[in-house]
């Protein structure tokens, strides 16, 4: 039987900075189908950390839309950013070279764009997309506004993202990001082309729904976990005669993640033992990552007086590591839809227990008071005493963490799972 070949689209190839959690995704993928015997053939933009590749030579001009850009070229970008012609051509040549069986789509939006889909729909070529966050709904991805969950564009109110400056708190960038929604959603470009919608969490599943996807095309594939990489036995073990005297967050440090709320939470819990040493001793709270809030963090740290907080910005694998063998749990206070967030996963794999927010597909990880407790967002006093249930867990509850992840966030599951998705639309 010849190789299977499957088309690998993202905007990024490689797992360097903006590409986060998907850019691992992908390599992970790409490694385990080529082990399975399948032909990869990536398609992606061509920056500076592409990783080498036979067909590079048709990926798509490097663009960066973080920032606003005004004079020449600002235009073609914003057009590009809408629809990108080269896309489209690069990915037809690259189709007549290869004869791709099946396209596994992840984030093209923007840097590739949906320009793409008519071309995968001429070749006949069967489309499975993930959905990694909710941009083909909210042209401001995290459905948040003034730091509340935000629903308003629901039924194609779009322009309500434009009057809420919703995008990098500009009318303009706004106004892009509505148009580039509205001309894809009311062509139903995703709709018509994708058989597969993925989703990592039930949550999005039934958002995608609600919105207008078609149900019968949304399946639920969790996110997994390098069961082996986190692995308990990695965490080194504290010098003898010290306990575990921390919980902690790692990942991105952005307003979305809601570490403003849980600064005020350990706040509470700091004050509580100020006014009653007899009460639990804080914990110290542990951060770690970086990202576009990280100075706004500081600040609100000494807003607060707070003692017991230590900020380790971005660390190193083995830096973290060192970092999670004092935690006796981990914390993610997300204010936002979150899908399936690796942090939780590499924390439940790793044996230490999560405090996540009831919102998202955060709950979905958590057995409360086993595994973790769920905490509500946006709430510190709900917080504060779901850090001290957390504190007292058990060590029992280390070994369910771990269980958990073996049994719900298996790699080798999730790639079966996928590879057997992917044969199934091949053969139909």
């Amino acid at each position: 039987m010849p190789k299977r070949k499957l088309l690998l689209i993202n905007k990024f190839y490689h797992d360097v900075g903006p590409a986060g959690g998907v850019g691992r995704y992908l390599v992970q993928e790409e490694e385990d189908l080529l082990s399975a015997g399948w032909d990869v053939i990536p398609f992606a933009m061509a920056d500076e950390h592409a990783r080498p590749s036979p067909w590079s030579n048709y990926f798509v001009k490097a663009r960066d839309y973080s920032k606003p850009r005004f004079g020449g070229g600002a235009v073609a970008d914003a057009l590009s950013l809408i629809w990108n012609r080269e896309a489209a051509r690069n990915l037809e040549d690259l189709i007549r070279q290869t004869r791709p069986d099946v396209a596994h789509l992840h984030n093209i939006y923007h840097h590739l764009s949906p320009s793409i889909l008519p071309v995968l729909k001429k070749h006949r070529i069967p489309v499975v997309m993930t959905l990694h966050d909710l941009r083909l709904l909210c042209p401001a991805i995290h459905m948040l506004r003034n730091g509340e969950v935000c629903e308003e564009c629901k039924g194609g109110k779009l322009h309500r993202a434009v009057l809420g400056k919703c995008v990098k708190e500009s009318r303009a960038a706004s106004a892009l990001a509505a148009m580039e929604t509205f001309l894809h959603r009311s062509r139903r470009m995703y709709e018509s082309t994708v058989s597969r919608f993925l989703c990592p969490s039930a949550c999005y599943k039934e958002k995608y729904a609600q919105w207008g996807f078609p149900t019968e095309r949304l399946e639920h594939l969790p996110n997994f976990v390098d069961l082996d990489f986190w692995h308990p036995g990695r965490i080194p073990a504290l010098p003898a005669g010290r306990s575990k005297d921390a919980y902690i967050f790692f990942g991105r440090i952005s307003r979305e993640k809601g570490l403003r709320t849980l600064l005020d939470a350990h706040a509470l819990w700091e004050k509580q033992f100020a006014d009653d040493p007899e009460s639990p001793v804080p914990l110290k709270l542990l951060i770690a990552g970086s990202g576009p809030c990280s100075e706004n963090l500081k600040v609100h740290v000494a807003h607060l007086g707070l003692k017991t907080v230590e900020i380790l910005g971005a660390l190193d694998i083995t830096e973290l590591r060192l970092a999670l063998a004092r935690a006796r749990f981990s914390v993610l206070t997300s204010e936002w839809y979150e899908n399936g967030p690796m942090a939780a996963l590499e924390s439940l794999a790793a044996g230490i227990p999560l405090v996540g927010t009831n919102i998202g597909g955060i709950p979905e990880m958590i057995v409360n008071a086993e595994t973790g407790v769920i905490v509500p967002a946006r709430d510190p006093e709900g917080i504060f005493r779901g850090l001290l249930e957390a504190a007292d867990m058990p060590s029992s509850s280390n070994d369910a963490a771990r269980k958990w992840a073996e049994e719900n966030a298996s790699r080798q599951d999730h790639m079966a799972r996928l590879e057997a998705l992917f044969l199934n639309l091949i053969e139909g």
